[in-house]
């Protein structure tokens, strides 16, 4: 399993069998099937939903209904917020989260 701690280190932790995610003290599994990411990309095109509702869908379908909830009612600093997607799809795709963003940052400057 991987552990990806989401905290200040930003660091991937290494493990056995299911990625993890490591907020605060606690570890959520991720859920990194292909039929788990496919749904996920298709939440990325649809543009009939608010990007609150896709980030909520998105973390229900990764990490479960519970952990969903757990998570939004932290109300994470945004900074955090928006790392963390880049740790669940790291988690997801076995992708390094930090270059993942690093990515999208360089893709939204050309754009």
């Amino acid at each position: 399993m991987r552990i990806i701690d989401t905290g200040i280190t930003k660091e991937i932790l290494t493990g056995d069998n299911c990625p993890q995610l490591k907020i605060g003290d606690k570890l959520y599994t991720v859920d990194n099937r292909e039929s788990t990411f496919d749904k996920i990309q298709e939440l990325q095109k649809n543009s009939e939903i608010t990007e609150k509702e896709r980030t909520h869908l998105i973390y229900e379908l990764s990490l479960g209904k519970d952990a969903a909830k757990e998570i939004e009612e932290m109300d994470l600093p945004v900074e955090n917020a928006i790392f963390l997607s880049y740790c669940i799809m790291g988690a997801i795709t076995g992708e390094d989260p930090k270059e993942l963003q690093k990515l999208a940052k360089e893709k939204s400057i050309k754009n």
